[in-house]
């Protein structure tokens, strides 16, 4: 189970080191912005996910042991999640549309 956990992490910082060799670093914030953003950032009730555009869009979120603990589709431009239930910690946020899924980091106190 460790080693899983461990190749998951090394997968996404080795995915995340690959997109930056690819493109310079102000594209890639623009890149990600563009898709979704995440407020409050860290979160104590709530996440809130804001689409860039309006689009279809589905949204997963894993703890850092690479278990997905909550799944969901995105109709609107603005949804929000309860997180009350959830632990504190680091969660890893993934949107994803017709187009591309990108994933963010997100703390819950």
């Amino acid at each position: 189970m460790k080693q899983k956990i461990l190749f998951f992490i090394l997968l996404l910082s080795l995915s995340t080191v690959v997109i930056a060799q690819n493109r310079d670093s102000s594209e890639i914030a623009a890149t990600q912005e563009t898709v979704f953003n995440i407020s409050p950032n860290p979160g104590i009730n709530e996440l809130n996910i804001r689409l860039a555009q309006k689009t279809e869009a589905a949204v997963e979120v894993y703890n850092l042991l690479g278990r997905k603990i909550y799944t969901g589709k995105l109709t609107a431009m603005h949804s929000a999640i309860d997180i009350t239930s959830w632990k504190s910690g680091i969660y890893l946020v993934k949107v994803i549309t017709d187009k591309k899924s990108i994933t963010k980091r997100f703390v819950k106190k």
